[in-house]
This record gives C-alpha cells, sequence and structure tokens, in this order.
C-alpha cells in the first residue's frame, strides 16, 4: 500500500526539543566554556540564517565541513539540516588533495574550514565559491563573527521527506577515491531509534558523553542520537590522544558514554592514568569498527567492569547490525 505521507521530521527538531525542555541545562563544555540548550538553539538559528541570506545555501545544497572536533562542527550540523542543506563533513587529517577531491564530487556551495587548515581551503578554491573559516583568517567574516551578526534570528525548520538527503558519509578503508554515501532523513531517525533501543538503553539528559573520537565519522550519528534525548556532550580540548585528560574529564563531569574503537579503549584501559582517576559512572563504553582481541577484552572488562558494547556495522548505513551488549560480556 501507498503510504499516505513520506512526511518526516526534521532533524533539527531534536534540538528545538531540548531547547524547550532543557532551556538552561548544558549542551555542550568544551574545555571550560559551557553552552546550554537555548543557547546552542540560538547559534544554530543564527547560522542558518546566515547560510540562507549571506550565502544562499537552500533545501538540497551540500555544505562541505574541514574541522578538528569543535562546537561549530555541531553548528553547522544542525544550521544545515533546519534549513534543509546537506551535511559533508570531511576527516579533518585528510590532504588538501583528498580535500579538494571531496569539495569537488560533492558539489559543495559552502565550506566551514578551520583557521589552521590554510592550504585544504586553497584547494577547494577551484570548486567550491564561498569559504567560512572558524577562528580568525584573513579569508573573511568567521563562523561566530557571522552568528554574532544574525543572532536573534531563527528560519523556520525546512519540510522534509523521508528520502531526502541529510549527511553525505565519505567512506574510509576503500580503494582509490573515498565515496560518499547518501544518509537520508528517515534512515537517520531509524538508526537513532535502534542506538537508543539496542546500545543505550535508558538513556536521558542524566547522562554524560565524552568524545573521543572524529565527529565526522560514526561519532558523528552517536551525537545526534544523544542530542535526541537532551544528553550532554563534552569535547576533550586540542586533536591529540591523551589518556590522563579523558580519565579527568570522565571523573570530572561524571561521564556515561563513550564511543570509541578497538585501538582507543585499549590505550585508554593500558594507561596508568586508568587507575587515578574515578570512572564509576560509566555505564556504556561502546567499541565498533574493528574485531577486538579477546584478551584486550578481558583487561577492559577487569579494569571497567561489566559496562562494555560492542556492535558491528557498516559505515555506509551507519546502523547497527549485530550487538554484543554489557550483559553478555565476561571477563572469564
Amino acid at each position: 500500500m501507498t503510504p499516505v505521507s513520506d512526511r518526516v521530521m526534521n532533524l533539527g527538531h531534536f534540538l528545538t526539543q531540548n531547547a524547550r525542555r532543557l532551556p538552561d541545562a548544558p549542551a555542550l563544555i568544551h574545555g571550560d566554556h559551557v553552552t546550554t540548550w537555548a543557547g546552542m538553539q540560538a547559534r544554530v538559528g543564527a547560522l542558518a540564517h546566515a547560510l540562507t541570506q549571506d550565502y544562499g545555501i537552500t533545501k538540497g545544497d551540500r555544505v562541505l565541513m574541514q574541522s578538528a572536533n569543535c562546537m561549530q562542527m555541531l553548528d553547522t550540523m544542525f544550521a544545515c539540516w533546519r534549513i534543509g542543506a546537506i551535511w559533508v563533513p570531511a576527516n579533518f587529517r585528510l590532504s588538501p588533495d583528498d580535500l579538494a577531491y571531496l569539495a569537488q564530487s560533492s558539489g559543495a556551495k559552502a565550506m566551514f574550514c578551520g583557521a589552521q587548515f590554510p592550504d585544504h581551503a586553497a584547494a577547494r578554491a577551484v570548486y567550491i565559491p564561498a569559504i567560512i573559516p572558524i577562528g580568525v583568517s584573513p579569508l573573511g567574516p568567521d563562523h561566530d563573527a557571522l552568528i554574532a551578526r544574525h543572532m536573534g534570528r531563527m528560519p523556520p525548520k525546512a519540510a522534509m521527506a523521508r528520502d531526502d538527503p541529510a549527511w553525505f558519509f565519505y567512506t574510509s578503508g576503500t580503494t582509490g577515491h573515498p565515496k560518499a554515501a547518501v544518509l537520508t532523513l528517515g534512515q537517520m531517525a531509524f538508526v537513532a531509534t535502534n542506538y537508543l533501543c539496542d546500545l543505550m538503553p535508558g538513556t536521558t539528559e542524566q547522562d554524560a558523553s565524552l568524545v573521543v573520537a572524529p565527529l565526522s565519522h560514526g561519532v558523528g550519528i552517536h551525537a545526534l542520537t544523544l542530542i535526541a534525548r537532551g544528553v550532554l556532550t563534552i569535547l576533550p580540548i586540542g586533536d591529540r590522544f591523551d589518556a590522563e585528560a579523558l580519565w579527568g574529564l570522565v571523573e570530572r563531569h561524571r561521564v556515561s558514554n563513550m564511543f570509541t574503537v578497538p585501538t582507543i579503549l585499549k590505550l585508554l584501559v593500558e594507561d596508568p592514568s586508568v587507575v587515578r582517576h574515578d570512572h564509576s559512572s560509566l555505564r556504556y563504553v561502546i567499541y565498533a569498527g574493528a574485531p577486538m582481541y579477546r584478551a584486550d577484552q578481558i583487561r577492559a572488562l577487569d579494569t571497567l567492569g561489566p559496562v562494555l558494547v560492542q556492535y558491528f556495522g557498516l559505515g555506509e548505513i551507519t546502523g547497527n547490525i549485530t550487538v554484543l551488549p554489557s550483559a553478555h560480556q565476561f571477563a572469564r
């Protein structure tokens, strides 16, 4: 039977909902800077207005993002979705030539670029007319300046259908150039539901999540799911792995949720700092992306307790295919 409608909720409504329910609760912590849900909603509305009014971005346009993890990445994610544009995040460790290929293949109309990546900004010039730096740059008004100029504006959420693209998810580990998997709104809403049911049931606004991998890939999907439940997101300072700093954040903010990969989990567990910090708040330490040696699993379980959740999936669909919940993982 043909459905009556394929209309779906704009993913930006997750943020709107939190701003209404939890306006003064912290949404994002980055170093000493705390952003509330109401503050995040205001930033996203201002940026969405800037994209439409200053850069002519409309529904279906693609917006490329070259940046290490930062608050501005989440700004752009939700600003794009609010107006129906397609978010195209790049792994910030790509070379300028690789980034130029993404600029060409994505057909992006504008690009956000961290000020620390001038060579990447230059590489996109042939393909993308507009660039918005993140941080002070000679390239033009930066991301936060745009937000300040448009603060108080809130364009309406674009009407979206189930099969409208939301994210060009560039795959890794393939031969040749990266391939852009097209993630649709209906698909992403379904995946978020799966995550909340299968990976981290019982997640609420009382939880806190620590980001330990790039938001441009699977961690971005994980972040969207947690934002749907009003969970606080904590971003470490810097883009280098620092186990001591990460365990310090777990203790300080009573982190209950982390998404990681076996290599990072192994490094965290083996670092001497793990015993110097309280990590009893952890409920879900989710690891995926590769197999994990049994000896490493045992050490992680012995160190952290029964909080590990493993899953296998595909970047191209971002969904859970097989899940091994914590109750089924034993140290011995």
